[in-house]
């Protein structure tokens, strides 16, 4: 069995699974004994989700997908398994790449972050 790995926050010494619900459907299928690895991954900022989402949303209504085929397609071109797990550094990188993409492959500019977030 390959690693599973669920994003969590911890506040306050309270923890919260980010997606629960992928969570219980996961571990409702498993049997046997396994331990919890608890370890700091620096995914994601919140900022940089809001504004790949963003990006995905805009993309998705000019080309008439669904925000999940707009991310599917995403995904599969840029050859990526989760964006869920990506550091801070990977998924800046992803999104310039994504960006980079929009313009030159789809004629579509993103715009800068602020911008985006504020249309939202």
């Amino acid at each position: 069995m390959s690693k599973l790995r669920f994003p969590c926050e911890i506040k306050n010494g309270k923890m919260t699974l980010l997606n629960r619900n992928e969570f219980d459907k996961v571990i409702s299928t498993l049997s046997g004994e396994y331990y919890i690895e608890i370890k700091e991954t620096g995914v994601r900022s919140a900022t940089q989700n809001n504004y790949y989402w963003s990006i995905v949303t805009l993309l998705g209504n000019e080309l008439g997908y669904t925000e999940q085929e707009m991310h599917s397609t995403i995904k599969t071109h840029f050859n990526v398994q989760s964006t869920k797990t990506l550091s801070t550094k990977e998924f800046a990188i992803f999104i310039e790449k994504l960006i980079r993409w929009s313009a030159v492959e789809l004629n579509i500019v993103i715009p800068d972050t602020k911008t985006l977030l504020r249309s939202s």
